[in-house]
Parts: C-alpha cells; sequence; structure tokens
C-alpha cells in the first residue's frame, strides 16, 4: 500500500512574511483610525479609549462571531460611563467588577469567555482612574506641564489647579478631589465615553466580519457545569476584592495589571493544565519585561500637540503595534506569544494617566506575582474541592441487561 503525500504546494517565505505584514497594518488601522477621528472631532485625549473599544470589538468577533462581537460592543460601551462613577467609592467598583466578571463566568460555559474577558480588563482601567474631559481653559497649561516634565495628566491636573488656584496645598488636594469627582460625574463627558468605546468596537467588528466572511474561524468549546461555577466563583472572588482594596488605596498605580493577569491565568477546569497555565504565567512576566525595556530605551512619555492636545503619541503607537500584535498571537499555534503582547499594549494604551507606564518598577513585578499566586492557590483548591467530590461520589456506571 502505498501512502498518499500531500501535494499541495507549500507558500513562498517572503509571500507569508507580506501577507501577515498587511495583516498587521490593517489591524492597527482598525485600532489606530476611530480613535484619530474622534480626536480630531471633539479634541480629547479621552477619545483614546475607542483604542481599547476596538481591540475589546476584535477579539469578540474573531473568538464568537459576529453576533457576539456586536453585543459585546453595545455591552462595553454601556458598562464604561458605570466604571468610571463606580471607581468613586471602593465598595461600587467592587460590585461592578464582580457583576462583569460573573457575566463572563456565565459565558464560560459556552466557551465564550475568552471573547468578552477584555470587558473587565478593559474597563478596569477608567474605574480606576479615568481618561479626561479637558476644560479648554487648562490645556495651554497642561500642555507646558507635560511637555516640560514628561508628567501624566494626574500630576499635570494637579499642578494646574494648584497654579491656578493660588491656594494652599490642602486647600489644592480638596479642589482637585472635587474636580476628580465632578469629572467622573459629568453628562457630557460620560456620553462621549459610550460613544468612543461603541464606535471603537463597532468598527472592526463590521469590517473583520466582512474581510473574513468566507473564513473558518475556530467555534468556542462548551464547558461541564461543575467548572464554569469554579472558574466564576474564582474570577468574581478575586477581582471584586482586588478592586475593593485598589480604589480604597489609590496610590497604588497598578491595579489595571493586577485584574487583568486574574483573568488572563485563571482558567475553566478540574482538570487544570499546567503547562498552559506556565506558558500564561511566564508570558505575562515577559510581557511585563519587555515593557520594562521598551521604557528603558525610550524614556519617558514624549507629549506631542495633536490638534492642540498634548499627546504621549510615541507610546500610543508601540502600544497598537502591541496590540495588532496580541491579535494575530491569539488565534495561532503559538499562542504564548499573546500573553507577552497583551501587558505592554494595556499599560501604553492607557499611558495618559497612569504614571507607571512611564516608570514601571518593583510594584508593577510584585502585583504580577501576586496575582498569579493567587490565582494558581484558587486552582489548587478548585481541583482539590473537585477530586474530594468525585471520591466521594459512587460509581454509577450504565447496568447492561442480559
Amino acid at each position: 500500500m502505498t501512502s498518499v503525500q500531500d501535494t499541495t504546494p507549500k507558500m513562498p517565505l517572503a509571500t507569508i512574511v507580506i501577507r501577515r505584514t498587511a495583516i498587521a497594518i490593517a489591524l492597527f488601522l482598525l485600532i489606530i483610525v476611530p480613535s484619530a477621528v474622534l480626536l480630531v472631532i471633539t479634541k480629547q485625549p479621552s477619545a483614546t479609549y475607542a483604542s481599547m473599544g476596538a481591540l475589546i470589538g476584535a477579539f469578540a468577533l474573531l473568538a464568537g462571531g459576529l453576533r457576539i462581537g456586536i453585543l459585546t460592543s453595545l455591552v462595553a460601551a454601556l458598562l464604561a460611563p458605570l466604571a468610571i462613577v463606580a471607581g468613586l467609592s471602593p465598595i461600587t467598583g467592587a460590585v461592578l467588577m464582580i457583576l462583569m466578571t460573573l457575566m463572563v463566568g456565565r459565558l464560560s460555559l459556552f466557551g465564550l469567555h475568552r471573547a468578552t474577558m477584555l470587558v473587565p480588563i478593559f474597563l478596569a482601567w477608567p474605574m480606576l482612574s479615568p481618561i479626561p474631559w479637558l476644560p479648554r481653559m487648562e490645556l495651554g497649561q497642561l500642555k507646558t506641564i507635560l511637555t516640560n516634565n514628561g508628567l501624566t495628566f494626574a500630576d499635570a491636573l494637579s499642578k494646574a489647579k494648584a497654579a491656578g488656584g493660588g491656594a494652599s496645598s490642602g486647600s489644592s488636594a480638596t479642589t482637585l478631589h472635587h474636580a476628580m469627582v465632578d469629572l467622573r460625574l459629568d453628562t457630557t463627558y460620560l456620553t462621549w465615553v459610550i460613544v468612543f468605546f461603541f464606535v471603537g468596537a463597532i468598527v472592526p467588528v463590521v469590517l473583520l466580519h466582512f474581510i473574513l466572511r468566507k473564513r473558518n474561524l475556530p467555534k468556542p468549546k462548551p464547558n461541564p457545569r461543575s467548572e464554569a461555577l469554579n472558574y466564576t466563583i474564582t474570577i468574581c472572588v478575586l477581582t471584586g476584592v482586588a478592586m475593593y482594596y485598589f480604589i480604597d488605596h489609590p496610590k497604588q498605580t497598578s491595579g489595571s495589571f493586577f485584574i487583568a493577569t486574574i483573568l488572563v491565568l485563571t482558567q475553566v477546569g478540574s482538570d487544570i493544565e499546567w503547562k498552559l497555565t506556565l506558558q500564561r504565567v511566564l508570558g505575562t512576566f515577559a510581557g511585563l519585561v519587555a515593557l520594562m525595556g521598551l521604557m528603558a530605551l525610550m524614556g519617558h512619555a514624549k507629549y506631542t500637540d495633536v490638534v492642540g492636545i498634548p499627546m504621549p503619541v510615541n507610546l500610543y503607537i508601540v502600544g497598537a503595534v502591541f496590540g495588532v500584535g496580541a491579535i494575530i498571537a491569539k488565534f495561532s499555534p503559538r499562542q504564548w506569544i499573546y500573553y507577552i503582547l497583551i501587558t505592554p499594549c494595556a499599560a501604553l494604551l492607557n499611558a495618559y494617566t497612569v504614571s507607571a507606564a512611564s516608570d514601571i518598577g518593583k510594584q508593577r513585578l510584585v502585583d504580577n506575582l501576586v496575582g498569579a499566586a493567587l490565582v494558581i492557590v484558587a486552582a489548587g483548591i478548585t481541583i482539590g474541592a473537585g477530586r474530594l467530590k468525585s471520591a466521594s461520589t459512587p460509581n454509577n456506571t450504565a447496568v447492561v441487561s442480559s
């Protein structure tokens, strides 16, 4: 008997490289263009939320299909202003995070948790540190401060308020506090946040569906109810407690990374795949190291005047490139590359308000270590409980009558 050999011609390496480069450029434009257009229209740095929406929409479509992509885009946009308001209090922030992860856990029954997981990950950023809606009168001051000192918005706003008020440091702190509260409750700002997230998410959903309509995307794999329940409890408890802690301790700047670590590393199943878990843990830390190395090479954020607004364009561009790579890697045979790329992507796309994006240090590393340890401990408890339950359940095998 002769074996049938595969006679399908292999694609030349140059063609593969050109093809993947074209895909990367197209994805880059899908992430950047909606954000850039909204930035020109509104002249507000918070228009960059559209880039986060683009990643949410793209992942939802690729992992769950058109219907899930549209629903996820709508849900993320409607939850975004709630996340900003919920960040005023530790308890409201924790409750909203639990509700979001509860939905992710519920969807794990249908294998859709990976399609929707970016919603709580990216909404943790505006909950903890919202990108502002800047009054026109402060743009001049902010531009000078940001350009000259390489500060983030939180530091710049503090200095601008202090310089304009001529008050004591205590009075300035009080003024800043009230200004941030007013920002989180401003109807115009919250309405535009919905627009930013929805437009950013729906554009890649529609375009990618049209481009990939003839391709067979991977189908979601359902999970048993017992395993989905364990997964849901784990992510709800860990992220809820984490969000409460980080809102209650505003000086801890890396809460969003901590929550992302928990959601990325936690997996469904009582039979934990240690190889995959190891890839996720090592990939997350490799991404952190890559971000630290990049920031050491690039230095602090360089604020460039974009339609009259000082923006850390250099960090946004690099963050978008990492996002494109993460999308490609997510659906490749080497998913460990995804875990390396998504960490710097999330940090750099939020560089406007997160000071640690310009000064990565020990706190990031500690939070990622603690997050990974908590996930592994939770997985161990889940495995132990599952095995005890199996041991105590009688073996009810089907008896075939003769």
